[in-house]
């Protein structure tokens, strides 16, 4: 689920637990991190002989950073949480196993500042767990 991806980003570390989010940043902390389903279409990925053949699932998911009104720091802040996705994978959160992540954008992608002039970056990713059966 989109909270667990959000419990995620709190065991790696990178801002405290507070400020990771899941579907909004509330009241928009900087250096705050939120986790969104990323909106997808297509077809189920079911293997021959059924979803009793396969080990894995995958969520995409979107990241934003929403960090400060510095823009050198917050392209630096931006690119660390790419690499550190991007070498994250066999760790258990809640009742998932991640095992690693496909990153979808070559690196963190800047979407501009808010209404306060923080800058803002996205990152898109698919995470692979475990199935649960």
């Amino acid at each position: 689920t989109t909270n667990d991806v959000r419990d995620f980003m709190a065991m790696l570390g990178i801002v405290p637990k507070g400020n990771c989010y899941s579907y909004r940043l509330d009241n928009k902390k900087e250096k705050s991190i939120g986790a969104y389903p990323l909106k997808r279409s297509g077809a189920a990925h079911i293997p021959i002989g059924g979803m009793d053949n396969t080990s894995y699932a995958v969520f995409p998911a979107s990241f934003l950073i929403h960090w400060t009104e510095q823009s050198k720091e917050s392209e630096e802040a931006a690119k660390e949480i790419y690499i550190t996705l991007l070498q994250a994978g066999d760790v258990q959160v809640n009742d998932y196993h991640v095992k690693f992540l496909q990153m979808l954008v070559p690196e963190a992608q800047y979407v501009g500042m808010d209404d306060f002039e923080v800058h803002e970056w996205v990152i898109e990713a698919l995470l692979f767990y475990e199935r649960q059966v």
